[in-house]
């Protein structure tokens, strides 16, 4: 299954970042099954152009957000899309400061094709692996950079929060 899913598994450190996005709280369980709001969520902040209304961006790179989990059954979390941003900038109503604590992750790169597919197919990968691992469940990120430019010829680097 890695190589199909997963092309590179690597443990990296990261500074502290700030992302300001646009965040909705779902649980594990409701986007297995497809009840979720994710999809829907991803539709909106283009729709309404989301990525323009945020101030004080430090690159182009997009983030979609893992945070503030709830490790009940099903699992609970806020799930966010957003960029990189200066701290301290103006919010608007629908945003939230999030931030990525300095820290170890476990990166995993996604194969190339549909980045929806490859997202959805690595975190099935993810579950899996962080059964037998020390996954945090602190914050975990997707990032899209320009490798996401087609969606349909993309690679995504999933980071996943580890225990230290």
């Amino acid at each position: 299954m890695l190589a199909n899913v997963v092309v590179d598994q690597r443990k990296v450190y990261i500074d502290e970042l700030t992302v300001v996005g646009v965040p909705i709280r779902t649980t594990d369980r409701a986007e297995e099954k497809g009840t979720g709001t994710i999809p829907a969520h991803w539709d909106m902040f283009y729709k309404q152009q989301m990525a323009n209304k945020i101030a004080n961006k430090v690159n182009g790179k997009m983030f979609a957000l893992y945070a503030d989990y709830e490790l009940l059954n099903p699992i609970e979390f806020t799930f966010a899309l957003g960029y990189e941003v200066t701290p301290g900038g103006e919010l608007r109503e629908e945003m939230q400061e999030f931030t990525i604590p300095a820290g170890e992750y476990m990166v995993f790169t996604t194969a190339i094709g549909p980045a929806k597919q490859m997202v959805l197919d690595a975190w099935s990968y993810i579950w899996e692996w962080s059964n037998k691992n020390e996954r945090a469940f602190v914050l975990d990120f997707e990032l899209y950079d320009e490798r996401c430019i087609d969606p349909d010829f993309s690679q995504v680097d999933i980071y996943v929060s580890i225990k230290s």
